[in-house]
């Protein structure tokens, strides 16, 4: 057997093991292969054991968002206990919940499908692993303890400039993370239509921004984020941390997927001066806006939009957040 394949039996009979309690995870569910994870010891702080377990935790979590078997994610989070409904239940109500879920009998869902499961998610934390070179986490921010004072000296008028682009696409990064978690707060509490539509256009709002501080930076730094000295995972080196800008950009959440021109339009209409109002105003105006804006709320939430109703009728109620 390959060295690749001992590690990914390794790491699946560990999933195993985390399967069996479920999230959240606990310090003596936690295997050593999972816990010497690249992406795992970048996301930790040092080899402190509560925050790798932490950090295990958080990456879990974040691979059963991206479960590539689209059929069987609904399932993957109920099984582990990712789901609300299911977390922090026995293995035996997670596994029927799951079975349900992908409308498999349940004998024939622990024998065949959960197996099948563990191992992807082995797959995914590998590969997790072996991008780990690509992860950051925002900058720290501390209390200060007086006015910042800068030298008259033009390198630390560039270097703060870069600081504020910095600043700008993680802070946007962050606002369009609490809208896409809004929405799915509303769709698991099956809100009503005007509601969950609002919440979706402030997603895709924030969405548009979080492109326009993207390009911005891309455009005045390039494509891949320049060391500072902040912002690095723990024990990586700058040469290392060599992160894209566009993968900042996608630490917010799962979005829908958009074509490049799509993207493009979305940058362009995203004014940082402005509000969501004008932002929705000039998108329902524009050539396949409208479309755009119904493919993405009917791809978060489930749901078709109803382009009809008064929720999409643009008003002084638009009003930005």
């Amino acid at each position: 057997m390959t060295p690749t394949g001992t590690m990914n039996d390794t790491l699946a009979a560990e999933v195993r093991v985390l399967l069996r309690a479920g999230l959240p995870l606990r310090t003596e569910q936690c295997g050593p292969a999972l816990l010497a994870l690249p992406a795992v010891r970048a996301r930790a702080r040092g080899d402190d054991p509560d925050s790798q377990v932490r950090a295990l935790d958080a990456l879990l979590r974040e691979q059963l968002d991206r479960v590539e078997h689209r059929e069987l994610a609904a399932a993957a989070r109920l099984l582990f206990g990712a789901d609300p409904r299911t977390s922090g239940a026995t293995l035996t109500a997670r596994r029927a919940a799951a079975a349900a879920a992908a409308e498999y009998e349940a004998h024939h869902f622990r024998k065949r499908v959960e197996p099948k499961l563990t191992g992807l998610v082995a797959l995914q934390l590998r590969r997790a692993g072996e991008e780990a070179a690509l992860f950051t986490t925002a900058p720290d921010l501390r209390a200060a303890s007086g006015r910042p004072v800068l030298p008259a000296d033009v390198f630390a008028w560039e270097a703060t400039q870069h600081q504020q682009a910095l600043a700008t696409l993680w802070g946007a990064v962050y606002l369009l993370r609490a809208e896409l978690l809004e929405v799915a707060r509303l769709v698991s509490m099956d809100a009503a239509e005007p509601g969950l539509a609002g919440a979706c256009r402030t997603a895709l709002w924030r969405h548009a921004l979080v492109l326009r501080a993207a390009r911005d930076y891309r455009d005045a730094y390039g494509g891949v984020l320049l060391h500072t000295g902040i912002g690095t995972a723990p024990g990586t080196t700058p040469s290392a941390a060599g992160l894209g800008v566009d993968q900042i950009a996608a630490r917010a959440g799962w979005t829908p997927p958009l074509s490049p021109a799509q993207e493009l339009l979305l940058a362009e209409l995203a004014d940082p001066s402005q509000g969501r109002a004008d932002f929705s105003t000039r998108l329902h105006a524009s050539e396949g806006g409208p479309s755009l804006a119904a493919a993405w709320q009917h791809a978060l939430t489930g749901r078709p939009a109803d382009l009809d109703g008064p929720d999409h009728r643009l008003n002084e109620e638009d009003a930005p957040r």
